[in-house]
């Protein structure tokens, strides 16, 4: 196996934050009160996922942007996750994001670590303040359709690529890569990966990698 591209989940994987949006409520008050329902309700198949992102964004209008970054800059990252990102790039891979998360921690992450592409979601700002309105890029369930059209600009084969992912939505991008890895996975997920890591650093993601190189 070739191994030319690796795409990454942020949340959950890259950090140990599960969901950005879950964390901004409850840095901001919002989540026991507010939020948490909206994500039952969307677990519970009574809203889609574009309306249990309206309702999540409209709680943050007036909110100003600033103070979001200041929020989601707090986030780190898993022990390991900025040596093992080097070390996939000094090796010549490409390295992605593809993200259900915000941008303002998604493209910061990026940055940090010098990847070439991130898709997230955007919350809309005006003059330095949050309109309460959102920008869906990338969907619960569609993380594998953007795998596909990255491959395909890319000329890049299935074979090429792995995954790095946590989440039930991550299935979709574990389906359209040769290779998947879960850190710290969830159950449901299980069934759909090659490798599997529980314990330790993230630096055991490239210890697969270099397995398959």
């Amino acid at each position: 196996m070739s191994i030319r591209i690796v795409f990454f989940d942020c949340d959950g994987t890259l950090t140990p934050v599960k969901s950005s949006w879950q964390y901004l409520h409850e840095r901001l008050g919002l989540w026991d009160d507010h939020a948490d329902e909206f994500q039952k309700l969307f677990r519970a198949g009574k809203i889609d996922y574009a309306e249990f992102c309206r309702r999540d964004a409209a709680l943050w209008k007036g909110i100003p942007e600033q103070r979001v970054l200041d929020i989601t800059g707090e986030i780190p990252y898993h022990k390991g996750v900025k040596e093992t990102v080097q070390a996939i790039k000094d090796a010549g891979i490409t390295t992605v994001i593809l993200s259900t998360g915000l941008t303002f921690l998604v493209d910061r992450v990026r940055q940090d670590l010098g990847m070439t592409l991130s898709m997230a979601n955007e919350l809309v700002v005006k003059e330095g303040i949050l309109t309460g309105e959102s920008k869906i890029n990338v969907e619960h369930d569609n993380k594998g359709y953007w795998v596909g059209k990255i491959l395909e600009n890319m000329g890049l084969r299935k074979e090429e690529a792995v995954a790095v992912g946590d989440g039930e939505g991550d299935q979709g991008m574990f389906e359209a890569v040769g290779l998947a890895i879960g850190y710290h996975p969830a159950p449901k997920i299980v069934p759909f990966l090659n490798h599997v890591l529980y314990n330790g650093s993230f630096r055991k993601v490239f210890e697969v990698l270099r397995a398959y190189r």
